[in-house]
């Protein structure tokens, strides 16, 4: 059943008040009231939706990981094509932009640490897919660099991302994708070179 606009202004208020002390406590010490009075709802309302405070994180770790996802595999040739149009950039930052207060938490010291290597994974086997990979060996040299590629990639995205307020739109989503472009083709000792004095 499809929720309602209200339903989901209603969460989204749930979870921009657990994310606004998540920032800064650990998990085990928010309590669902400290997030209800900053949501402005009581406790029953918040049991329509989630049943505890790590339900909450799952579900909201689940909603980014889905549309990352889907993200992806729509905007994969970013990664491997040169011509990149500005709408695939544009859908791309706004998909990313909605969560990035959310991953730059989760990625923080208070953070989930098995939230990057979920997306981690999933950036991976959309690779796997677009090489047309069906039988993955865990130990052989493509699963090592394919370790090293993904890792940068999350890595650089996720740094973007965290800094995006105060970089943009000084540095883009699409000088991004060149800078990731240019290390693939050229190495990072290259890429290095030409940037150092930017």
């Amino acid at each position: 059943m499809k929720e309602t606009h209200r339903s989901l202004e209603t969460k989204e208020k749930f979870k921009k008040a657990f994310f606004t002390l998540y920032e800064h406590r650990k998990i085990d010490t928010i309590t669902i009231k400290e997030v209800t009075d900053l949501a402005g709802f009581n406790r029953g309302t918040f049991y329509l939706y989630y049943k505890s405070i790590y339900d909450l994180l799952q579900k909201t770790e689940q909603e980014i990981l889905d549309d990352f996802k889907i993200s992806i595999d729509k905007h994969i040739s970013m990664f491997f094509d040169q011509s990149h149009s500005d709408i695939s950039i544009d859908e791309f930052k706004s998909d990313y932009f909605k969560y990035a207060d959310y991953i730059k938490v989760l990625n923080s010291d208070n953070g989930d640490p098995r939230f990057t290597s979920k997306m981690k994974n999933i950036l991976k086997d959309v690779y796997r897919r677009r090489l047309g990979i069906e039988s993955i060996k865990r130990v052989s040299k493509f699963e090592y660099l394919l370790e090293y590629v993904t890792e940068a990639n999350m890595s650089i995205i996720q740094y973007w991302l965290c800094n995006a307020e105060k970089d943009f739109p000084r540095i883009t989503l699409k000088d991004i994708v060149e800078i990731i472009s240019i290390v693939a083709n050229t190495g990072f000792v290259q890429a290095l070179e030409k940037y150092k004095s930017e």
